[in-house]
């Protein structure tokens, strides 16, 4: 239980930093949205998923880009201003939640 509390919490605090580049860029609320919650179940992928041939501090980063990169063709088709930004944003959380998850948990 106390896992699994730990897991939403790393998960909202993610969700609100991947959104971050977004809102600079004043994108769409459908494309916020679509972010927040992929960040927000990021951290409970990244610490089930197993990538036998990384270290734990970049399989985040890993799991996060090949995560975002659908949304990122996608937001790339609508506004190209936020699909660099998105892809940034989804590394650097990716590396947060594995230094919080290895730490943490």
């Amino acid at each position: 239980m106390k896992t699994n509390l730990i897991i939403i919490l790393i998960g909202l605090v993610s969700a609100f930093i991947g959104i971050i580049p977004l809102l600079n860029k004043k994108a769409d609320k459908y494309s916020l949205f679509a972010a927040f919650l992929l960040f927000f179940m990021m951290p409970y992928i990244i610490m089930h998923f197993s990538l036998p041939w990384t270290q734990w501090w970049w399989k985040g980063m890993v799991i996060s880009g090949a995560l975002t990169l659908p949304l990122v063709i996608t937001s790339w088709r609508g506004s190209s201003r936020c699909a660099f930004p998105l892809l940034l944003a989804s590394v650097v959380v990716g590396a947060f939640i594995s230094f919080l998850v290895h730490y943490l948990l």
